[in-house]
């Protein structure tokens, strides 16, 4: 009896110990089945969550306990985004052009609203009562005096899902940006202070759009992210260094579907990105590669955010919460995780192209591999690997510049493994 009680005894211990081990992200009761749109976090046991049932649940003891802020107020909203200045003074943004302030930290909010009563969609809390909130509408409003009185212009005629700014050193103005679900909009910092749109090269095609975006804490890249739709739903990322000229593709490896929904970047090493089906990937080397925090729900990841480099929220539909505080690290580490058991040859995207294009495939065997682009008539005009691989997911990228348009074929080749697709530039 006395070694049974002790196998049992050793068996529970050695459970609780895995379980602490590989604990990830821990679901917690928010007290609302409606989709929760965004969050935030004031410090690393603060957050506060808005919903589309009105709700404003803030948390002072790292989400064990939500208590819906918004409960006593009589105008109700859904709402749709918030943020904040410093751990007082904040704003969340909603339907029918209604915005709250608070500068208490949340716990109590003063109604206001933007003209036109347009849906806001995002906000971008700059400075003491300075604000900027996007609209569904493509316009952008301004206040510099706590959301008393307003200034406003169309930037675009797309929604304003998201407004950020460049997060680090300085030594003249940040630039603001608006992003659309096909295009940024910046507003300079030189004078005069007008927006420019440009159009998002990696959001094109049929199904494809951006969602958010945000700059590293205390300067680094920028990242905004989305879904490429054009044959299949690839989650998508483009990133922008301070010496770029414009945004790039980000070769991720993420071999789900679907699309990316947020983006929290606490750090110019530590990003982590949220999506549809449940998808979150953790980036530590500066968006460089992407890690699969495999969890057990399937539901939308509508937004994420971290307070550092381990304390984080996300939430998404049907009230969902997530907590971490170890940065969703599993008890294997946060490597590069098993060699790949499959081959795989993803589409390119974006497909149709101009000019160029890129590819993602998987090798799952040490060995020779070749990525091939030929034409109509079975002529090889580029070749894009050539070379002895190891395991591991990859990308190339193709600029058809100086090609006919047309038709073309890429064929991987990797032992006894051969797959061809097919791919379209558009000159």
């Amino acid at each position: 009896m006395k070694n049974v009680l002790t196998i049992l005894i050793l068996v529970v211990f050695s459970s609780a110990g895995t379980d602490t081990l590989h604990a990830q992200w821990v679901q917690q009761k928010s007290g609302t089945s409606a989709r929760l749109s965004d969050v935030l976090m004031l410090d690393a046991s603060t957050a506060i969550a808005v919903g589309r049932d009105g709700s404003i649940l803030r948390t002072t003891n790292s989400g064990a306990t939500w208590i819906d802020v918004a409960a006593p107020l009589s105008y109700i909203q859904p709402w749709s985004g918030l943020s904040f200045y410093d751990t007082t003074n904040g704003i969340v943004v909603g339907d029918q052009g209604v915005v709250l302030t608070t500068t208490n930290g949340g716990r109590g909010w003063i109604w206001h609203q933007v003209p036109a009563g347009r849906k806001c969609l995002s906000a971008l809390h700059v400075g003491p009562g300075a604000v900027y909130v996007g609209t569904d509408s493509g316009w952008v409003y301004h206040t510099s005096d706590t959301a008393r009185t307003w200034s406003g212009e169309q930037i675009s005629t797309w929604p304003i899902r998201s407004v950020f700014k460049y997060r680090g050193p300085t030594l003249i103005g940040v630039s603001k940006y608006a992003l659309t679900p096909y295009s940024l909009c910046t507003q300079y910092v030189v004078p005069p202070p007008s927006w420019g749109e440009s159009i998002l090269s990696g959001f094109q095609g049929l199904g494809s759009e951006a969602f958010d975006a945000e700059f590293c804490n205390g300067g680094g890249s920028g990242f905004i992210v989305g879904v490429q739709g054009d044959l299949r739903a690839a989650p998508t990322i483009l990133r922008k260094s301070m010496t770029d000229t414009g945004w790039r593709f980000v070769p991720t490896g993420i071999m789900r579907d679907g699309s990316l929904l947020g983006v929290s970047a606490p750090s110019a090493t530590v990003i982590y990105v949220c999506g549809s089906n449940g998808m979150i990937f953790k980036s530590s080397n500066g968006g460089d590669t992407w890690i699969d925090q495999t969890l057990q729900t399937r539901r939308n990841i509508n937004a994420i955010f971290f307070f550092d480099e381990t304390h984080g929220f996300a939430v998404g539909d049907s009230g969902l919460v997530l907590h971490t505080t170890n940065g969703g690290l599993t008890g294997v580490g946060d490597g590069g995780g098993s060699p790949p058991t499959n081959y795989m040859l993803e589409q390119n995207f974006p497909n149709p192209f101009n000019p160029s294009t890129n590819f993602v495939f998987r090798i799952s065997i040490f060995g020779f591999v070749t990525l091939r682009i030929y034409d109509l008539l079975g002529k090889e005009v580029a070749t894009l690997v050539s070379e002895v691989l190891p395991p591991g997911n990859y990308s190339r990228q193709w600029n058809a510049g100086g090609m006919p348009g047309g038709v073309y074929f890429y064929r991987l080749q990797a032992g006894s493994y051969t797959e061809t697709k097919r791919l379209l530039f558009l000159k």
